[in-house]
């Protein structure tokens, strides 16, 4: 059966879909990668209330089953598709979000989709940071941690702008968990990502006034022999760039993968990777925001000397950042693809770091691949959630292919490139962690906060409900082999 077109607002004849009928094979498929593996639910739940969530649960109970939940699909991965068990689908769930204008508060579900958070947040004219590409579902987004915009100086979101969340526990309760109400169950979730042990049906966010947003573009040809150069002087600016109101982006890739001339994955005879810098930053006027990007001025003649595009600091809104995005992961229906990812160590030498990671950004297997980095520079409170682990760089791979005949090989070469560079990483983001091989796994959080975690999970969950935190302890002990192994 052809993979159906990804679609944010899908009809269902049913709220109970099981295999056989209408509706359920798509719904099934409805993710942004066209690579939905062979796991087939026993049932799916299209839920739109918390009673829903409820029964869904006590039902997986009845079959002696297991949950997994999903918000929006782009954890490439799939995680949340079990065999035989309940797929709760929480697209239809609290699908609306609120503004409230004395509280200053946000309230919204967890499939509300990035666009539709931003457009409410225009028409209030304040700002939340939701996530960068607007199809994501505000559950997975913030469940992971939130590399929210302008996380450099704000945090991630759910560590400084999530006040509560409503969440269906595995008993089927819905409660309110928060700083002072079911806190282990507050601390658990904000960070956990599939690994939570509940549902969540309704977050609580607080919000600023919204400012403007800016721009600036700088475009290279980038190789292997200037890949140190480049890198070098873009991560140092980075570096030298003030943390509170920016965001800073750097991609690499073919320039054909948006090319419509171009239809297979093969990457062209000739063709040269270009190194982009988008450049942003939030505030009130055209001088402030120059001033915010400033590190970026002064460029030494052996970076210039590559340098192909140069677009000034510009006016952005997020709809332009939206539309763009929107192409990232192609609207075909038959593009696949594969994430892979660490965070940087940052007591790791950038020049030792480069060299780990050069492999996975310029060997790119296919003309869709892309190479996707940003500074975050979160710094984790372990004490206030589980997010745990320091992200000073995010570094990720993203493997694209249409043709089916290139699997299973074409998995293999990143997990190889990313498992090669353990050594340099601290973690990888949740959302990477892959349920269907171990290779590229590392820990996602600290040992501490593994620790706690497991037992906050055992005391609201000691039926296994949600079995997906098994894969974190799996990556965690072979990560803790592999520091513990004797030299030779």
């Amino acid at each position: 059966m052809p993979q159906p077109r990804y679609t944010t607002v899908p009809k269902y004849n049913s709220r109970v879909l099981v295999r056989g009928d209408v509706g359920y094979e798509v719904c099934r498929c409805n993710n942004p990668t066209a690579d939905t593996p062979d796991r087939f639910p026993s049932e799916i739940h299209v839920v739109e209330t918390p009673t829903d969530v409820a029964t869904a649960l006590k039902r997986a109970t009845e079959l002696g089953t297991t949950v997994g939940i999903r918000s929006s699909g782009h954890i490439m991965n799939l995680g949340n598709l079990i065999q035989d068990g309940i797929l709760i689908d929480t697209v239809n769930l609290n699908r609306h979000i609120n503004y409230d204008p004395v509280t200053r508060e946000i309230a919204f579900g967890p499939s509300c989709r990035v666009e539709e958070l931003a457009a409410k947040l225009k028409e209030v004219n304040r700002f939340f940071p939701h996530g960068h590409a607007p199809t994501v579902g505000s559950g997975g987004f913030l469940l992971a941690g939130g590399q929210g915009w302008f996380v450099r100086g704000w945090g991630a979101t759910n560590q400084q702008w999530i006040l509560k969340m409503e969440i269906v526990v595995p008993d089927g309760r819905t409660v309110i968990a928060s700083r002072t109400e079911n806190q282990d169950l507050f601390w658990a979730a904000r960070g956990s990502g599939l690994g939570f042990f509940g549902v969540v049906t309704r977050f609580w966010g607080r919000t600023i006034p919204a400012s403007k947003m800016w721009e600036r573009i700088l475009k290279f040809e980038v190789n292997s022999d200037n890949y140190e150069t480049l890198m070098t002087w873009s991560i140092e600016r980075g570096r030298d760039t003030p943390k509170y109101g920016t965001d800073l982006n750097l991609t690499i890739d073919y320039p054909q993968k948006y090319d419509p001339a171009y239809t297979t994955d093969d990457v062209p005879p000739g063709a040269k990777l270009h190194l982009t810098l988008n450049l942003l930053c939030y505030t009130d006027t055209l001088r402030e925001a120059r001033t915010l990007l400033s590190a970026y001025d002064n460029m030494p003649e052996n970076v210039r000397e590559w340098l192909i595009q140069f677009h000034p600091v510009q006016s952005r809104t997020f709809e332009e950042v939206f539309n763009r995005k929107r192409g990232f992961l192609g609207n075909s229906g038959k593009e696949r693809w594969q994430i892979n990812s660490i965070m940087n160590d940052p007591a790791v030498p950038l020049p030792r770091l480069l060299q780990a990671i050069k492999p996975a950004h310029l060997e790119l297997p296919t003309r869709t691949t892309s190479v996707f980095m940003c500074h975050c520079d979160i710094v984790p409170d372990e004490e206030d959630a589980v997010l745990s682990l320091p992200q000073d760089l995010y570094i990720s791979t993203v493997t694209g292919w249409t043709d089916p005949k290139l699997e299973p090989a074409i998995y293999q070469n990143m997990r190889d490139h990313y498992r090669r560079a353990f050594p340099v990483a601290v973690g990888q983001y949740i959302t990477e962690l892959d349920v269907n091989n171990d290779d590229a796994n590392t820990k996602v959080f600290s040992d501490t906060a593994l620790a706690k975690f497991l037992k906050i999970r055992a005391k609201w969950d000691p039926k296994e409900l949600f079995p997906n935190y098994k894969k974190f302890v799996q990556a965690h002990d072979k990560i803790n082999r592999l520091q513990n192994k004797p030299s030779l």
